[in-house]
């Protein structure tokens, strides 16, 4: 079975029995990676932990556990692990977010690659005192990197946090008022809020700003 035929049993079949037997029998690493990743971007984590264990993909076998709540397994696979990339430096440091203990400092690409999305991931997972926890480290975060605050604005008005967006993104605002994003996330939770007025002059501030963007100009279309 050639690669192409593996690609629509996992994407278009989503006949994931079927691939992962395929996988096992073929012993094939790459399209057993990319069932493993599709299970993972669908949540299926206890599924996709027998792959990336399999093929040695550490990393991502310790997200399987973590997310699936076994927080002390995740650590224990990532403290085997060298730091050999940034995602396995972050990967050990999370634990230590998450519990509130003390860590290693993460660096500025740390926080831009990798926080949001696992903020994210934690909420949607229902994990609130790990993410309650890691939003506790933000003053710690945005010393080294301002967006954070930005980041996490987006993640909670994403989860219909609109209050404790509203507080991040004008903290934001405080460090880096000239980011066009922070206005933009602003823009979309007063529309949230029903507040179309207080939408448009948010988005005529960021296009002060920045006139070129153009995200906001449609925006502002669909609303004037």
């Amino acid at each position: 079975m050639n690669r192409n035929e593996i690609l629509k049993i996992i994407y278009i079949q989503r006949d994931y029995i079927l691939a992962e037997k395929l996988c096992a029998a073929k012993q094939d690493e790459q399209n057993t990676l990319m069932l493993a990743r599709v299970l993972f971007y669908e949540k299926k984590y206890n599924r996709a932990a027998i792959f990336f264990r399999r093929i040695h993909h550490y990393t991502e076998y310790g997200y399987c556990e973590l997310f699936e709540g076994n927080k002390k397994k995740a650590e224990r696979i990532w403290s085997e692990l060298e730091d050999t990339s940034p995602l396995i430096m972050w990967a050990k440091s999370l634990i230590g977010y998450i519990e509130k203990r003390q860590i290693k400092e993460p660096t500025f690409f740390q926080i831009r690659n990798f926080y949001e999305s696992d903020l994210d991931t934690l909420l949607s997972l229902k994990h609130i005192k790990w993410s309650e926890n890691l939003i506790n480290s933000i003053q710690f975060f945005g010393e080294i990197n301002t967006e954070v605050y930005k980041y996490t604005a987006r993640v909670l008005y994403n989860h219909g946090y609109y209050d404790l967006s509203e507080k991040f993104l004008n903290t934001g605002k405080e460090y880096v008022y000239e980011d066009a994003e922070l206005h933009f996330i602003e823009a979309q939770l007063r529309l949230s809020q029903n507040r179309k007025i207080a939408a448009r002059k948010s988005l005529e501030r960021l296009l002060e700003i920045s006139p070129c963007y153009y995200p906001a100009k449609k925006l502002l279309e669909k609303i004037k």
